[in-house]
């Protein structure tokens, strides 16, 4: 080898190092940041996009349907947590559980990313649409907590529409 090679030396690269792990560490906040505020708006997409459909299909097929958190085994869960498994079906009967495989519109299997909760109002386990569109019960609120904070909210009326919120300071994730 030459000895007027060109080439950088062990300074020198431990300098260009440093400089990155530095901006590195600088910029990993405000990217985990990006990524809770897109898990957020992802999350309210799929919430409202499901009630959406579940609402057209009521009105379209005139007959009743229900949108509830799962057990992964083609039943209701029950529960307020909407975080896992989901089940949209005809109610024509209004059981709040499909009374066969043949009404089961939809099995949406783990819809959320690990760090994403939706719990939903106390009392309210799923949500049924009658026929002409109109949110059966009192009003429902589904609370999104991205990273165990409260983000957002949507909410179902009793006139079936529903309308979203983020929220402009994270608070306190509810418990389930």
């Amino acid at each position: 080898m030459r000895k007027d090679a060109p080439g950088y030396s062990l300074v020198e690269t431990a300098a260009v190092a440093a400089v990155v792990a530095i901006t590195c560490g600088l910029a990993l906040p405000s990217l985990q940041e990006a990524l809770r505020r897109q898990r957020l708006a992802t999350a309210m997409h799929l919430v409202t996009a499901q009630l959406a459909q579940a609402r057209s299909t009521a009105i379209t097929r005139r007959i009743p349907v229900t949108l509830c958190p799962s057990r992964g085994d083609g039943r209701c869960a029950g529960g307020t947590d909407w975080s896992g498994d989901w089940l949209l079906f005809l109610d024509p009967a209004r059981t709040g559980q499909p009374a066969s495989e043949a009404n089961v519109l939809r099995n949406i299997r783990q819809p959320f990313h690990p760090d994403v909760r939706v719990v939903s109002s106390t009392g309210r386990h799923r949500v049924r649409y009658q026929p002409d569109g109109r949110n059966s019960g009192t009003n429902l609120t589904l609370r999104v907590c991205v990273g165990g904070q409260l983000r957002g909210e949507v909410v179902v009326n009793n006139a079936g529409r529903t309308r979203s919120q983020r929220l402009e300071r994270p608070q306190p994730c509810p418990e389930s």
